[in-house]
């Protein structure tokens, strides 16, 4: 279907429902307007009748979005995270389904499926190879509205569906709106339609580049890679960045040494996503890796000073083991993966065993998992292996354990009784609860 008969088709009450049904869940971040999700499920019909009328015509208004901060470390600007209304977190995801059907190709992808590509190409290169990583400035706060009308123009032509999308990137964070003084540039983070835009923002750019003979483009947000033999690529740390800022206004780091933008032979090696590239090495890079021992560090310092270790190490396991939950491979170990490079993981492992000595019985130093193991249970035994969990195929007895863990003080008895829906949704927060915090610490890891 053309994107106007997806736009039409798809707005209708049956699939609002839906959507709701399947993403929004107790616990969802509150907007401006104070509104719980359990009120807004109350009026549901006559809230879903406003967005109908008022998406349809193009009229749909924004309530300016609530400021969050997430600190990046010592010396780094935060990133700012919007939070929209519950109802306009409803149309936003209406939206980014939408869009993900009209660009499938810009649905963003997890950063393990680019490593594979990366890495073969790695070591498949001659020495007399180039590594070019551009990373570019500020990227979300730099979209341009103007050009990205014009971008979303080449495939939309519905003029109601793009009055509603700029309704959502014209609407402040932290701040009243300000109709004297509009918004012209600027992506707010944290939306449901945050990341496929960034993306169709720089699509002919990206195939432009991929087009170039002898060289290998990725791009993941706003993080740019290119395996090149050394003349092509020293000219695309020119032209890459030239290209940028003349069709896109977006303006890259200078490249050279130190800075976030660097051209590295490849035995030199380069850091992207997290790993560390060198010919046909591939491992988790050391910054990454040594975050990971004062994150974990931080569990043992709670264990310290609690009586009751158990959800701490419930936390820990699920660290080290990952997980598989609503269909998504979640956890550290899953970057490790890729790396051909166990040592890191024995050393983690050690690291764990010392520090347990230190603040656990001895029992319960033997309940926790080891990074070893995982990586091999994952590899070799990805099918059967129950080391690592799946909370999607959890029964009933099990997602009653995993509650009774996770909420120690709610009365067994009260568990118990638990079935069905009750059982499923508590399960499901609980379990939500844990992968927001542990998907947290991934991107403190791995950023």
């Amino acid at each position: 279907m053309k994107p106007a008969e997806l736009f039409k088709a798809r707005l209708c009450r049956a699939h609002f429902m839906e959507i709701f049904d399947e993403y929004f869940q107790d616990g969802s971040a509150i907007g401006r307007d104070g509104v719980r999700l359990s009120v807004f499920q109350a009026e549901i019909d006559s809230e879903i009748d406003i967005i109908l009328r008022k998406v349809g015509s193009g009229t749909y208004k924004f309530t300016s979005y609530k400021e969050k901060l997430i600190l990046k470390g010592a010396n780094k600007s935060p990133r700012q995270i919007s939070i929209p209304t519950i109802r306009d977190k409803l149309v936003l995801k209406f939206l980014s389904l939408l869009l993900a059907e009209i660009y499938p190709d810009h649905v963003t992808k997890p950063p393990h499926e680019f490593i594979k590509n990366i890495h073969r190409e790695s070591a498949s290169r001659p020495p007399t190879t180039s590594y070019l990583r551009l990373d570019i400035q500020n990227y979300f706060p730099s979209i341009d509205h103007k050009i990205m009308l014009r971008v979303l123009r080449q495939k939309i032509r519905q003029k109601n569906l793009l009055a509603v999308i700029f309704s959502a990137l014209e609407t402040p964070t932290g701040r009243k709106k300000d109709h004297s003084n509009p918004i012209t540039i600027g992506v707010p983070q944290g939306l449901s339609i945050s990341n496929i835009l960034s993306s169709i923002y720089l699509a002919g750019i990206d195939e432009q580049m991929r087009a170039i003979p002898n060289s290998e483009y990725f791009r993941f947000v706003d993080d740019i890679l290119v395996i090149a033999d050394n003349s092509t690529a020293a000219t695309l740390s020119r032209e890459i960045p030239s290209t940028l800022k003349s069709k896109r206004k977006i303006i890259c780091h200078k490249v050279g040494e130190g800075s976030k933008s660097t051209l590295l032979p490849i035995s030199r090696g380069i850091d992207y996503l997290g790993y560390y590239f060198c010919g046909d090495i591939i491992q988790v890079r050391k910054t990454s890796f040594n975050k990971m021992f004062g994150n974990l560090m931080k569990l043992f310092t709670g264990m310290k000073y609690r009586k009751n270790r158990g959800p701490l190490i419930w936390k820990m396991n699920l660290r080290i083991s990952g997980c598989i939950f609503e269909g998504r491979k979640i956890g550290w170990i899953f970057f490790f993966i890729q790396s051909n490079n166990t040592q890191q993981l024995k050393q983690l492992d050690a690291f764990i065993a010392s520090r347990a000595k230190v603040v656990l019985e001895e029992a319960d130093c033997e309940r926790l998992k080891k990074f070893t193991k995982a990586y091999h249970e994952i590899r070799h035994n990805y099918r059967y292996s129950s080391y690592y969990p799946n909370f999607d195929n959890f029964d009933e007895g099990q997602k009653r354990a995993q509650i009774a863990i996770l909420i120690p003080r709610k009365p067994t008895s009260e568990i118990d009784l638990l079935t069905g829906d009750d059982l499923d949704d508590l399960f499901k927060r609980c379990i939500s609860k844990e992968i927001s915090e542990l998907e947290k610490d991934m991107m403190e890891v791995f950023s």
